[in-house]
């Protein structure tokens, strides 16, 4: 069934917004009666039934609704500078929420090329995203500096990594990380790499360097070489552990 997406889902009838309803009516051609899923973005997925369908706003009565919860796989807090190419921040967003990660945060780096991010337009396509995958969790999206990312992470309960560069920094390899919490944060830096002093700053409050290969990746392509592998990882892990779990018993 066609997927879309409506903020507040506490009611049982209720007004599509217009963007929405043009969908329906021009490019989808629904009619009345007809079934369609809503999300709110917040783990709630509702199945309602078309009553009116105008292109100003369609009326739609919800027939049931189910409470999906965030999967620990996908518990991924993507911390990123922003690039340059905003065209290639705006599909790293698209990617990222596709893939399931639950927050995005821009960090404005002392190297930092782009210091202003339109965090309208990148929500506007992380919820075009977040339809397009039929996902029901659409993650947070901020910017904020580095310094203060870096203070405010000596609060999180999380596995926390840092993509490194720089041969002189004893590094792990990404394949090699090794789980303990359900929550993972990964930095990345911008096209000029992180200074020194943000290296150590990072590393000061718990993050550990990680290597991501041979090659010299794109900062938009390390960002979602690693959101893919650790949730790749992450799944191997859990399943691993259920399965000795069983076997124990």
């Amino acid at each position: 069934m066609p997927y879309f997406f409506q903020e507040d889902l506490s009611q049982d009838s209720f007004i599509l917004a217009a963007k929405e309803a043009k969908h329906i009516s021009k490019s989808m051609r629904l009619k009345e009666e007809d079934n369609i899923w809503i999300t709110d973005g917040k783990g709630t997925r509702a199945k309602a039934a078309l009553t009116s369908v105008r292109k100003e706003g369609c009326e739609v009565k919800i027939e049931e609704r189910s409470f999906i919860e965030q999967s620990h796989i996908n518990r991924f807090h993507l911390v990123v500078a922003p690039t340059k190419n905003p065209n290639r921040m705006e599909w790293l967003v698209e990617k990222a929420v596709e893939i399931g990660v639950s927050k995005i945060t821009f960090v404005i780096c002392e190297r930092s090329e782009r210091k202003y991010v339109e965090l309208n337009r990148l929500q506007r396509i992380s919820i075009a995203a977040l339809k397009q995958s039929q996902g029901v969790w659409l993650p947070e999206i901020i910017v904020v500096p580095f310094s203060q990312f870096i203070k405010e992470s000596a609060q999180f309960n999380a596995d926390k990594f840092t993509a490194c560069c720089d041969d002189k920094i004893p590094t792990i390899h990404i394949s090699d990380i090794k789980y303990d919490f359900k929550e993972v944060v990964f930095l990345i830096g911008p096209e000029g790499d992180f200074t020194p002093q943000e290296v150590e700053l990072a590393m000061a409050q718990g993050f550990q360097p990680v290597t991501l290969g041979e090659k010299i990746l794109r900062t938009e392509t390390a960002a979602l070489f690693v959101a893919c592998c650790c949730a790749a990882m992450k799944k191997s892990s859990f399943i691993t552990s259920k399965y000795h779990c069983l076997h124990k018993e």
